[in-house]
Protein backbone atom coordinates (compact mmCIF):
# COMPACT_ATOMS: atom_id res chain seq x y z
CA UNK A 1 0.00 0.00 0.00
CA UNK A 2 2.55 2.38 0.68
CA UNK A 3 4.62 1.44 -2.62
CA UNK A 4 1.28 2.12 -4.31
CA UNK A 5 0.80 5.45 -2.80
CA UNK A 6 4.22 6.49 -3.55
CA UNK A 7 4.29 5.34 -7.10
CA UNK A 8 0.98 7.02 -7.07
CA UNK A 9 2.34 10.51 -5.75
CA UNK A 10 4.95 10.21 -8.37
CA UNK A 11 2.74 9.74 -11.68
CA UNK A 12 0.00 12.59 -10.18
CA UNK A 13 2.86 15.23 -10.23
CA UNK A 14 4.15 14.53 -13.26
CA UNK A 15 0.53 14.18 -14.98
CA UNK A 16 -0.60 17.08 -13.72
CA UNK A 17 2.30 19.19 -15.42
CA UNK A 18 2.06 17.79 -18.44
CA UNK A 19 -1.71 18.35 -18.92
CA UNK A 20 -1.75 22.10 -17.03
CA UNK A 21 1.29 23.12 -19.37
CA UNK A 22 -0.32 21.63 -22.64
CA UNK A 23 -3.77 23.33 -21.35
CA UNK A 24 -1.68 26.33 -21.50
CA UNK A 25 0.31 25.74 -24.23
CA UNK A 26 -3.11 24.99 -26.45
CA UNK A 27 -5.13 28.34 -24.84
CA UNK A 28 -1.88 30.77 -26.13
CA UNK A 29 -1.69 29.26 -28.97
CA UNK A 30 -5.25 29.27 -30.17
CA UNK A 31 -5.49 33.35 -29.05
CA UNK A 32 -2.31 33.94 -31.24
CA UNK A 33 -4.67 34.65 -34.29
CA UNK A 34 -6.89 37.15 -32.67
CA UNK A 35 -3.91 38.60 -31.13
CA UNK A 36 -2.78 39.13 -34.54
CA UNK A 37 -6.08 40.20 -35.53
CA UNK A 38 -6.16 43.06 -32.46
CA UNK A 39 -2.17 44.05 -33.28
CA UNK A 40 -3.03 44.88 -36.87
CA UNK A 41 -5.79 47.20 -35.88
CA UNK A 42 -3.83 48.98 -32.98
CA UNK A 43 -0.55 49.50 -35.68
CA UNK A 44 -3.52 51.16 -38.59
CA UNK A 45 -4.21 53.81 -35.40
CA UNK A 46 -0.68 54.09 -34.37
CA UNK A 47 0.04 54.81 -38.34
CA UNK A 48 -2.77 57.40 -38.58
CA UNK A 49 -1.77 59.13 -35.80
CA UNK A 50 1.77 59.29 -37.42
CA UNK A 51 3.66 57.08 -35.19
CA UNK A 52 5.63 53.75 -36.28
CA UNK A 53 4.64 50.62 -35.01
CA UNK A 54 6.77 47.11 -35.01
CA UNK A 55 3.52 45.21 -33.67
CA UNK A 56 2.93 43.36 -36.85
CA UNK A 57 6.38 42.46 -37.16
CA UNK A 58 5.48 39.77 -34.37
CA UNK A 59 4.80 35.95 -36.33
CA UNK A 60 2.22 35.14 -33.76
CA UNK A 61 0.72 33.10 -36.66
CA UNK A 62 4.08 31.04 -36.55
CA UNK A 63 4.30 30.91 -32.44
CA UNK A 64 0.51 29.49 -32.41
CA UNK A 65 1.20 27.05 -34.17
CA UNK A 66 4.18 26.07 -32.75
CA UNK A 67 2.50 26.56 -29.33
CA UNK A 68 -0.10 23.87 -30.47
CA UNK A 69 1.82 21.62 -31.73
CA UNK A 70 4.09 21.59 -28.67
CA UNK A 71 0.44 20.98 -26.41
CA UNK A 72 -0.31 18.41 -28.75
CA UNK A 73 3.44 16.46 -28.24
CA UNK A 74 2.62 16.34 -24.37
CA UNK A 75 -0.71 14.72 -24.80
CA UNK A 76 0.79 12.35 -26.50
CA UNK A 77 3.84 12.12 -24.32
CA UNK A 78 1.77 11.28 -21.79
CA UNK A 79 -0.16 8.67 -23.48
CA UNK A 80 2.46 6.57 -24.53
CA UNK A 81 3.74 6.68 -21.06
CA UNK A 82 0.49 6.31 -19.66
CA UNK A 83 1.47 9.25 -16.81
CA UNK A 84 -2.31 9.70 -15.76
CA UNK A 85 -3.45 6.16 -16.39
CA UNK A 86 -0.79 4.71 -13.77
CA UNK A 87 -1.97 7.53 -11.88
CA UNK A 88 -5.40 6.38 -11.49
CA UNK A 89 -4.41 2.71 -11.68
CA UNK A 90 -2.02 3.01 -8.48
CA UNK A 91 -5.20 4.73 -6.90
CA UNK A 92 -7.03 1.84 -7.39
CA UNK A 93 -4.84 -1.01 -6.73
CA UNK A 94 -4.14 1.25 -3.39
CA UNK A 95 -7.97 1.52 -2.33
CA UNK A 96 -8.62 -2.51 -3.06
CA UNK A 97 -5.34 -3.62 -0.53
CA UNK A 98 -7.22 -1.42 2.02
CA UNK A 99 -10.25 -3.11 1.41
CA UNK A 100 -8.48 -6.52 1.27
CA UNK A 101 -6.74 -5.48 4.32
CA UNK A 102 -9.85 -4.23 6.69
CA UNK A 103 -11.66 -7.71 5.46
CA UNK A 104 -8.69 -9.63 6.71
CA UNK A 105 -8.68 -7.79 10.04
CA UNK A 106 -12.92 -8.36 10.68
CA UNK A 107 -12.39 -11.90 9.35
CA UNK A 108 -9.30 -12.81 12.29
CA UNK A 109 -11.13 -11.04 14.79
CA UNK A 110 -14.51 -13.60 14.28
CA UNK A 111 -12.21 -15.99 14.24
CA UNK A 112 -10.05 -14.91 17.58
CA UNK A 113 -13.81 -14.37 18.74
CA UNK A 114 -15.14 -17.61 18.56
CA UNK A 115 -12.13 -19.34 19.43
CA UNK A 116 -12.24 -16.90 22.68
CA UNK A 117 -8.62 -15.92 21.88
CA UNK A 118 -6.66 -19.17 22.86
CA UNK A 119 -5.68 -21.99 20.89
CA UNK A 120 -6.00 -24.97 23.12
CA UNK A 121 -5.99 -27.32 20.84
CA UNK A 122 -4.55 -27.67 17.11
CA UNK A 123 -8.23 -27.85 15.23
CA UNK A 124 -8.75 -24.19 15.82
CA UNK A 125 -5.71 -23.68 13.88
CA UNK A 126 -6.85 -24.34 10.42
CA UNK A 127 -9.25 -21.22 10.11
CA UNK A 128 -6.82 -18.84 10.84
CA UNK A 129 -4.65 -20.46 7.96
CA UNK A 130 -7.23 -20.52 5.46
CA UNK A 131 -7.58 -16.82 6.69
CA UNK A 132 -3.99 -16.03 5.74
CA UNK A 133 -3.96 -17.78 2.41
CA UNK A 134 -7.18 -16.26 0.83
CA UNK A 135 -5.80 -12.84 2.07
CA UNK A 136 -2.24 -13.38 0.63
CA UNK A 137 -3.50 -15.46 -2.43
CA UNK A 138 -5.92 -11.93 -3.02
CA UNK A 139 -3.20 -9.82 -2.83
CA UNK A 140 -0.63 -11.56 -4.81
CA UNK A 141 -3.64 -11.51 -7.85
CA UNK A 142 -4.05 -7.72 -7.13
CA UNK A 143 -0.44 -6.61 -7.79
CA UNK A 144 -0.34 -9.49 -10.83
CA UNK A 145 -3.60 -8.00 -12.56
CA UNK A 146 -2.67 -4.83 -11.92
CA UNK A 147 0.85 -5.41 -13.88
CA UNK A 148 -1.25 -7.17 -16.51
CA UNK A 149 -3.27 -4.03 -16.54
CA UNK A 150 -0.03 -2.10 -17.34
CA UNK A 151 1.38 -4.46 -19.83
CA UNK A 152 -1.07 -4.51 -22.08
CA UNK A 153 -1.85 -0.31 -22.21
CA UNK A 154 2.06 -0.20 -22.74
CA UNK A 155 1.63 -3.04 -25.91
CA UNK A 156 -1.07 -0.91 -27.03
CA UNK A 157 0.68 2.16 -27.29
CA UNK A 158 3.51 0.97 -28.59
CA UNK A 159 1.45 -1.04 -31.63
CA UNK A 160 -0.55 2.45 -32.55
CA UNK A 161 2.95 4.63 -31.78
CA UNK A 162 4.22 1.73 -34.44
CA UNK A 163 1.60 1.79 -37.02
CA UNK A 164 1.44 5.35 -37.32
CA UNK A 165 1.49 6.24 -41.60
CA UNK A 166 2.86 9.75 -39.75
CA UNK A 167 6.11 8.18 -38.32
CA UNK A 168 6.88 5.53 -41.36
CA UNK A 169 9.68 6.84 -43.74
CA UNK A 170 10.15 4.79 -47.05
CA UNK A 171 13.53 4.62 -48.35
CA UNK A 172 14.05 4.42 -51.95
CA UNK A 173 10.44 5.21 -52.95
CA UNK A 174 11.66 7.12 -55.84
CA UNK A 175 13.32 3.69 -57.22
CA UNK A 176 10.75 1.85 -56.36
CA UNK A 177 8.19 3.55 -58.42
CA UNK A 178 10.69 3.64 -61.50
CA UNK A 179 10.91 -0.30 -61.31
CA UNK A 180 7.01 -0.44 -60.89
CA UNK A 181 6.44 1.84 -63.88
CA UNK A 182 8.86 -0.64 -65.97
CA UNK A 183 7.47 -3.87 -64.85
CA UNK A 184 3.74 -2.96 -65.68
CA UNK A 185 6.00 -1.84 -69.17
CA UNK A 186 7.55 -5.24 -69.74
CA UNK A 187 4.14 -6.43 -68.81
CA UNK A 188 2.09 -4.37 -71.44
CA UNK A 189 4.61 -5.44 -73.88
CA UNK A 190 4.78 -9.02 -73.12
CA UNK A 191 0.59 -9.19 -73.34
CA UNK A 192 0.81 -7.58 -77.36
CA UNK A 193 3.07 -10.49 -77.96
CA UNK A 194 0.66 -12.87 -77.02
CA UNK A 195 2.40 -14.03 -73.73
CA UNK A 196 -0.20 -16.50 -73.21
CA UNK A 197 1.15 -17.88 -69.89
CA UNK A 198 1.01 -14.13 -67.97
CA UNK A 199 -2.93 -13.93 -68.73
CA UNK A 200 -3.43 -16.82 -66.64
CA UNK A 201 -4.39 -19.44 -69.27
CA UNK A 202 -5.12 -23.10 -68.76
CA UNK A 203 -2.17 -24.83 -68.77
CA UNK A 204 0.19 -22.00 -66.81
CA UNK A 205 2.38 -22.31 -63.63
CA UNK A 206 -1.30 -21.27 -61.62
CA UNK A 207 -2.98 -18.03 -60.67
CA UNK A 208 -2.17 -16.22 -57.64
CA UNK A 209 -4.50 -16.99 -54.41
CA UNK A 210 -7.36 -14.45 -53.69
CA UNK A 211 -6.21 -11.45 -51.49
CA UNK A 212 -8.31 -12.30 -48.33
CA UNK A 213 -6.72 -16.06 -48.62
CA UNK A 214 -4.23 -15.58 -46.13
CA UNK A 215 -5.47 -13.47 -43.80
CA UNK A 216 -8.30 -15.68 -43.22
CA UNK A 217 -6.12 -19.20 -42.38
CA UNK A 218 -3.99 -16.71 -40.37
CA UNK A 219 -7.53 -16.07 -38.20
CA UNK A 220 -8.70 -19.59 -38.47
CA UNK A 221 -5.15 -20.55 -37.11
CA UNK A 222 -5.18 -17.52 -34.16
CA UNK A 223 -9.17 -19.01 -33.79
CA UNK A 224 -7.89 -22.46 -32.84
CA UNK A 225 -5.14 -21.93 -31.01
CA UNK A 226 -5.27 -23.17 -27.23
CA UNK A 227 -4.09 -20.80 -24.25
CA UNK A 228 -3.48 -21.63 -20.97
CA UNK A 229 -5.00 -19.66 -18.27
CA UNK A 230 -4.85 -19.68 -14.26
CA UNK A 231 -7.63 -19.88 -12.15
CA UNK A 232 -7.81 -19.36 -8.48
CA UNK A 233 -10.71 -20.10 -6.47
CA UNK A 234 -10.71 -17.89 -3.62
CA UNK A 235 -11.83 -19.49 -0.28
CA UNK A 236 -12.33 -22.79 -1.94
CA UNK A 237 -10.74 -24.75 0.67
CA UNK A 238 -13.36 -23.68 3.20
CA UNK A 239 -16.06 -25.18 1.43
CA UNK A 240 -18.14 -28.34 2.50
CA UNK A 241 -16.16 -31.12 1.18
CA UNK A 242 -16.59 -32.30 -1.96
CA UNK A 243 -18.99 -29.71 -2.94
CA UNK A 244 -16.81 -27.98 -5.03
CA UNK A 245 -17.74 -27.95 -9.24
CA UNK A 246 -16.18 -25.97 -11.74
CA UNK A 247 -17.76 -25.22 -15.20
CA UNK A 248 -15.93 -24.12 -18.25
CA UNK A 249 -18.97 -23.67 -21.11
CA UNK A 250 -21.17 -25.87 -18.91
CA UNK A 251 -18.88 -28.60 -19.42
CA UNK A 252 -17.64 -30.01 -15.82
CA UNK A 253 -13.90 -29.77 -15.12
CA UNK A 254 -11.62 -31.37 -12.69
CA UNK A 255 -10.84 -29.21 -9.97
CA UNK A 256 -8.66 -29.65 -6.63
CA UNK A 257 -9.65 -28.80 -3.34
CA UNK A 258 -7.58 -25.47 -3.04
CA UNK A 259 -9.28 -24.07 -5.90
CA UNK A 260 -5.61 -23.91 -8.18
CA UNK A 261 -6.33 -25.01 -11.47
CA UNK A 262 -4.65 -24.33 -14.87
CA UNK A 263 -7.63 -24.39 -18.20
CA UNK A 264 -6.55 -24.35 -21.31
CA UNK A 265 -9.52 -22.63 -23.61
CA UNK A 266 -9.34 -21.54 -27.25
CA UNK A 267 -8.70 -17.81 -28.77
CA UNK A 268 -10.78 -16.15 -30.55
CA UNK A 269 -14.02 -17.48 -28.67
CA UNK A 270 -16.23 -15.93 -25.48
CA UNK A 271 -15.73 -18.48 -22.70
CA UNK A 272 -18.02 -18.86 -19.50
CA UNK A 273 -16.16 -19.99 -16.46
CA UNK A 274 -18.45 -20.92 -13.58
CA UNK A 275 -17.37 -21.88 -9.90
CA UNK A 276 -19.90 -23.30 -7.71
CA UNK A 277 -19.66 -24.76 -3.39
CA UNK A 278 -21.49 -24.87 -0.73
CA UNK A 279 -20.32 -23.14 2.68
CA UNK A 280 -22.13 -24.62 5.99
CA UNK A 281 -25.11 -26.03 3.72
CA UNK A 282 -25.25 -22.68 1.90
CA UNK A 283 -24.65 -22.57 -2.05
CA UNK A 284 -22.40 -20.01 -3.27
CA UNK A 285 -21.69 -19.19 -7.00
CA UNK A 286 -19.44 -16.88 -9.02
CA UNK A 287 -18.60 -16.90 -12.34
CA UNK A 288 -16.92 -14.38 -15.39
CA UNK A 289 -17.13 -14.05 -19.39
CA UNK A 290 -13.84 -13.40 -21.07
CA UNK A 291 -12.78 -13.30 -24.85
CA UNK A 292 -10.22 -15.21 -24.68
CA UNK A 293 -6.88 -14.09 -26.76
CA UNK A 294 -3.72 -15.55 -27.55
CA UNK A 295 -2.73 -12.22 -25.48
CA UNK A 296 -3.87 -14.43 -21.96
CA UNK A 297 -1.04 -16.83 -21.99
CA UNK A 298 -0.33 -17.55 -18.62
CA UNK A 299 -2.89 -14.80 -17.53
CA UNK A 300 -4.38 -15.17 -14.24
CA UNK A 301 -8.20 -15.05 -12.88
CA UNK A 302 -9.77 -15.20 -9.77
CA UNK A 303 -13.60 -16.47 -8.58
CA UNK A 304 -14.93 -15.28 -4.95
CA UNK A 305 -17.05 -18.08 -2.81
Amino acid sequence: MTWYENKAAERAKVAKRIRWWALLLFAIGTLAPIVLTLLNKIETILRQMGWSSWLTSIPMTEIGYVLLATAGALVVFDQFFDASGSWIRFRQSQARLEVLLADFRFSWAKSMAQTQGAQTTRDPVVPFTWLLRDFVIKVELLAEDETAQWAKRFSEMIDSFDRNPNLKVTVGSANADSLGNRRSTDATSDSGNGDVASQGAPGAAGTAPAPGNAPQRDRAATADTAVTIRLAIVGAVTLDSGSLQLFVDEELRPVPPDGLVELQLDAGHSHTVVATGRRNGQTLRDEFHEDITIDDENKSFALQL
